[in-house]
């Protein structure tokens, strides 16, 4: 019984030791650019708001594991002139075409937006 149970335990530490030898590819993860951009007034004009966000995103060739984060708030609060909001960003990855894996895609581009008005009349009453 107990060489039985040494056998097999030497059977497991050899398995072991073969599958931990063995080589094993690393993950590689698609390149990814994201932009945030957040912008708010809050105020008494009578107004829309005049919110603006232009982003570009390039990139050239395959891309694997970079990523570009932006991110921007801009917040105005009371008064009673119209607001100007404006933002431009540019990113640009440039790839190669050396993958670890021989797959070359596109990195994923994400884009969010949020642009908010919110109107106070009692910055008319300020004076």
């Amino acid at each position: 019984m107990k060489s039985a149970s040494l056998s097999v335990g030497l059977l497991s530490l050899a398995t072991l030791a073969v599958l931990a030898a063995l080589p094993v590819p690393h993950a590689n993860a698609q390149c990814v650019m994201s932009d945030i951009n957040f912008q708010s007034s809050i105020d008494g004009s009578r107004q829309p708001a005049n919110q603006t966000n232009n982003v570009t995103q390039g990139s050239t060739g395959g891309c694997v594991g970079n990523t570009i984060n932006t991110t921007n708030v801009q917040s105005q609060t009371g008064g009673t002139e119209r607001t100007t909001q404006r933002r431009k960003s540019t990113q640009q990855i440039n790839g190669s075409s050396d993958s670890p894996t021989g797959i070359n895609m596109e990195p994923v581009k994400i884009k969010t937006n949020v642009q908010i008005q919110v109107d106070n009349p009692a910055d008319r009453l300020r004076r």
